[in-house]
């Protein structure tokens, strides 16, 4: 896993499964796509979800936005947090060990506010007895943490469909990548995502196409 762009372009994140677990690793054809469609970041807020390896806050923070990373796995989390102190990563970046609805809570009571909010559980994680993914973006709803014009872009199984809308959020776009779907949310009375993430056709990548991501446990994506 390699930061692609930004202040710490070129670095490589350690990953083995004595670290993080059996965890999914999003894919490097995935991340790519989706930063290159955002573009720079510089003074706006990401809120990484599911920190996982911790690599899409890391390109995050990398191209100039301040983030708040969640992880709940302590192995993970501690992982991570080494990692920061060693690429000397200060307050660029808030790591939170906690579980994310949790988290969610705290930045609202907190009046947080966020541009982007990136959802990317463990495909097979439930909560409630539904798909973890739908329930965390209930969370995000409820929270009123996104900003106006902000995005809120949740990976998720192609097999696991999502609602259209999700009072106030209402889904925009869909980008297909192997198997991972990527979901992207924005508030119904704000400006429509289609300059963000609507420049590009319906990505239909075969699996070969992409990165394994058959890694999955019930912690977190990443």
């Amino acid at each position: 896993m390699r930061i692609t762009t930004g202040r710490l372009r070129g670095r490589t994140l350690p990953f083995s499964h004595r670290r993080h677990g059996d965890i999914r690793v999003t894919s490097s054809r995935l991340k790519e796509a989706v930063f290159a469609r955002l573009g720079p970041l510089d003074g706006l807020r990401w809120l990484d979800l599911c920190a996982g390896t911790g690599q899409v806050g890391l390109e995050a923070y990398s191209r100039g936005a301040e983030v708040v990373s969640v992880e709940p796995d302590r192995r993970r989390a501690s992982s991570l947090k080494s990692l920061l102190a060693e690429w000397r990563i200060g307050d660029g970046i808030d790591l939170r060990a906690r579980r994310a609805e949790g988290v969610l809570k705290e930045l609202s009571d907190q009046g947080a506010s966020f541009d982007f909010i990136y959802v990317d559980p463990p495909y097979h994680a439930t909560r409630g007895g539904r798909h973890l993914c739908a329930a965390l973006l209930e969370d995000v709803a409820a929270s009123g943490i996104l900003t106006e014009g902000g995005l809120v872009l949740v990976q998720h199984d192609r097999r696991q469909p999502l609602p259209e809308s999700h009072p106030p959020l209402h889904r925009q776009d869909e980008r297909l990548y192997g198997d991972s779907l990527l979901s992207v949310y924005a508030l119904v009375d704000g400006p429509q995502a289609d300059g963000a993430m609507a420049d590009e056709a319906l990505d239909d990548e075969t699996p070969e196409d992409v990165e394994d991501e058959s890694h999955r446990d019930g912690a977190s994506g990443g």
